[in-house]
């Protein structure tokens, strides 16, 4: 999720050259909705947005019983201490400092997911976890 059409049209391509299926919402309202409707392997939520901001949808994503487990990755340029307290107070399980590479992208979501589910990416077929992206450049 992400409320700039850009940045979301590149997390979207990005993630999508992973392997994975991508729902993107562009913003924290959608994002829940979303969630709900669909139940993700793994959320990547930027922490400033219109409407409800990334943690106030992870606390309400972590107080729903069908949507507590699933994993949040917060994409964000906010690294102080008081920022990312608030994130991992709501529920984020890790973060992604804009900006990020590919590798670091695949790792976080690599790493957010359960071993159960590594295989193909997009199919969970298989026993192993998804291939990382070559190094990129910053």
């Amino acid at each position: 999720m992400d409320d700039e059409p850009d940045l979301l049209a590149l997390l979207v391509d990005q993630v999508s050259s992973l392997g994975y299926d991508v729902v993107a919402a562009r913003d924290g309202a959608e994002g829940l909705r979303l969630a709900i409707d669909r139940a993700p392997d793994v959320i990547l939520t930027d922490v400033i947005m219109p409407c409800m901001d990334g943690p106030e949808m992870v606390d309400r994503l972590r107080s729903r019983p069908e949507t507590r487990e699933i994993p949040v990755i917060a994409i964000t340029a906010l690294t102080d201490r008081r920022t990312r307290s608030r994130l991992t107070s709501a529920g984020v399980r890790s973060f992604l400092a804009k900006p990020y590479s590919m590798r670091e992208l695949a790792e976080r979501i690599r790493e957010a997911l359960p071993p159960s589910s590594w295989g193909e990416p997009a199919t969970g077929a298989g026993k192993r976890p998804p291939s990382l992206p070559p190094r990129t450049r910053r």
